[in-house]
């Protein structure tokens, strides 16, 4: 028969594309972006040597038997490798920590049976040889070949499907077309035995596995070429599971407080540029821009001196001032940043960890990982990553709890609403502080996932409300000031009352305003309000009068409901001029129409006083604790009227 090789040719090709882009980009080395770069290397020289072999089986006379052999049997062992590589890959981008041992140990032994079985076939005949006609036959093992490859694709795709969660739909897409793609090749050299694109087909996938894993921006800093935070933590990690010495200089700029750039993003940007160039010059490959205002150096090794002489070179790179453009003027700055400079051990736990002591607000001009200073540090970082451990694992089991706190409403005398609040326990019989619990996740970017989960186990309690939760009208879940940064929120929370088929009348959201805002997000805020209120979702604003929600909070975010800050109340019950603001801030409240909760009442005085000023709510120890879900259900069976 006589094959086609047109389409190895182009396997040929696309895949020296591939591999030249592989190259042309900045690449940061990881174990799969070192088992991708061996895909794609088998993928190239299977396809070779299968345009070799189609010309050997179709001219078998003008090849020596070892030639005709070597490059047929090699083929069937690059393309078999490909789909044991394959397997590899996707259990090292899974990562699933009990399948790591088995899955290299399977592929080990089947890849050295497989290649014993397919070298020795010249003389055994078990996976393909040439008759004495030469003309080229499967032997009666090779459909284990297929049997082989199929297992392994169809492994790694089982990984993937088993952590979809922790990837995009790119990335779906990606992993199904690769293993669509290989057995759609087979089935078709089946129906068309003239037609060998299974190289081809390969190299399509191998495409699509590029964009979606490999692609290297994920690791560098937007538009400089140094690598971010997240290209930090897998080199510190890296470099900690081989429990290697490495040293770092940071360096701390505080251009943003400047007269020249403060309040100028665009010209903190173009620094950041102009810096990361010529730091990255010194320094090649081995720059991490954390943020605009803080860089790390890393060096692998404990090269002595080696902090003296980067000190020097990271003086150079500031010697001269920086050129920057803003409206077609030029100006001109001076930048000297602040260097930390340390060699680091395993002492530290993660590499998140290690991030946040060198983009800390304090600043050491050198330490050691040995000085007590770090090791309080250190401490402080270890109980965080613990607790960060536990709200990663609360997450992935769904152990989080969330326990409800009732609120009476003083017209009728009963409990209409509730808010919810999230509880951690922390593994020794107690549980986490919920404002530290809080403050890990913001800092860590767990806050969204945390929300969510929160938020839905509310949609779930309400969804049967009518049998069980007579007399409640609504929940009132807060929300991180992190939380609304978050573009997608509004579509995330409505999706989750649709899905449990709510009201959306039914839930309360609490805000908190704080100093942080900015007035982008202060205008972002009140879009992502007006959008669920035209939902029907009603707010509150918290903590009143605490902090930095005042007056002039209430006119700008469309709030509902103002809950008054348990620390006002307790005040006014003994300092008389505390008194008067807490009757004088209810008034107010009132006369522009929002309804009023004070929190913190615990006693039948504080109580009495508030009636007496007419409050809408109130809420606090004096009427019940924080309950968990079965004991809140009945606590309102018993307390609401039939």
């Amino acid at each position: 028969m006589q094959y086609m090789s047109e389409f190895c040719v182009a396997a040929v090709i696309g895949t020296a594309v591939l591999f030249a882009l592989y190259f042309l980009k900045r690449n940061y080395d990881t174990p799969h972006n070192r088992l991708f770069f061996c895909m794609v290397v088998i993928n190239l020289l299977s396809s070779a040597v299968n345009i070799i072999s189609i010309h050997s089986i179709s001219n078998p006379s003008h090849f020596s038997p070892f030639i005709r052999d070597l490059v047929n049997l090699g083929y069937l062992w690059l393309y078999n490798l490909l789909a044991g590589f394959f397997l590899l890959y996707a259990d090292n981008v899974t990562k699933i920590p009990k399948l790591k041992t088995p899955v290299r140990i399977f592929f080990f032994s089947v890849h050295l049976l497989e290649t014993f079985l397919i070298f020795t076939s010249p003389a055994t005949k078990w996976i393909a040889y040439f008759d004495e006609a030469l003309i080229y036959r499967h032997g009666i093992l090779h459909p284990l070949l297929y049997a082989v490859a199929y297992t392994e694709i169809l492994g790694g795709l089982f990984f993937y499907a088993a952590c979809r969660k922790r990837f995009n739909h790119y990335q779906k897409v990606a992993v199904f077309w690769f293993a669509v793609a290989h057995f759609f090749a087979q089935i078709f050299q089946i129906v068309f035995p003239r037609y060998v694109i299974g190289n081809y087909m390969t190299t399509l996938g191998l495409f699509f596995l590029f964009i979606a894993f490999e692609n290297h921006a994920y690791y560098l800093f937007q538009t400089t070429m140094c690598y971010n935070r997240y290209a930090f933590i897998t080199t510190v990690r890296r470099l900690q599971k081989r429990k290697a010495p490495y040293q770092i200089a940071a360096l701390r700029m505080d251009y943003i407080q400047t007269s020249t750039v403060a309040s100028r993003p665009s010209t903190i940007d173009q620094l950041t540029i102009l810096l990361a160039e010529r730091v990255d010059h010194a320094f090649p490959g081995k720059v991490y821009v954390l943020s605009n205002e803080c860089f790390a150096i890393i060096e692998e090794g404990a090269i002595p001196q080696w902090d003296q002489s980067a000190r020097g070179k990271i003086q150079e790179c500031f010697a001269e001032p920086f050129t920057i453009t803003r409206e077609d003027k030029t100006e001109t700055t001076r930048i000297s940043p602040r260097i930390r400079t340390i060699h680091v051990t395993e002492h530290f736990p993660d590499g998140y960890a290690l991030l946040d002591y060198l983009s800390g607000a304090e600043n050491i001009s050198s330490a050691d990982l040995s000085d007590d200073i770090v090791d309080t540090v250190l401490e402080s970082m270890r109980h965080e990553q613990k607790i960060l451990h536990l709200i990663d694992k609360a997450l992935e089991n769904r152990t989080f709890m969330v326990w409800y706190q009732p609120i009476l409403d003083v017209a009728s005398g009963t409990y209409r609403s509730a808010e919810a609040l999230i509880r951690l326990r922390d593994g020794n019989g107690s549980f986490v502080n919920p404002e530290e619990l809080i403050r890990i996740a913001e800092k860590n970017g767990r806050i969204d996932a945390v929300g969510l989960y929160v938020f839905e186990e509310v949609c779930r309690l309400l969804q049967d409300r009518e049998t069980k939760l007579k007399g409640i009208n609504c929940i009132e879940v807060n929300l991180s000031p992190r939380q609304l940064r978050n573009p997608a929120l509004a579509d995330n929370l409505l999706a989750l009352i649709r899905k449990y088929h709510l009201s959306a009348d039914s839930i309360n959201l609490e805000i908190t305003e704080t100093a942080e805002t900015t007035p982008a997000e202060r205008e972002q805020m009140v879009a992502f309000m007006e959008r669920m209120r035209a939902e029907g979702v009603a707010f509150s604003l918290d903590d009143y009068g605490s902090g930095f929600a005042t007056i002039g909070t209430l006119l700008t975010y469309p709030v509902d409901i103002v809950k008054f800050d348990r620390d006002i109340l307790w005040k006014a019950m003994t300092e008389p001029s505390a008194m008067t603001l807490l009757r004088t801030s209810l008034s107010a409240v009132r006369g522009i129409g929002k309804k009023a909760v004070v929190e913190g009442v615990e006693t039948k005085d504080m109580e009495q006083m508030l009636r007496e000023n007419d409050c809408d709510y109130l809420q606090g120890f004096l009427f019940s604790r924080p309950r968990p879900e079965k004991e809140f259900v009945r606590f309102i069976r018993e307390h609401n009227p039939a």
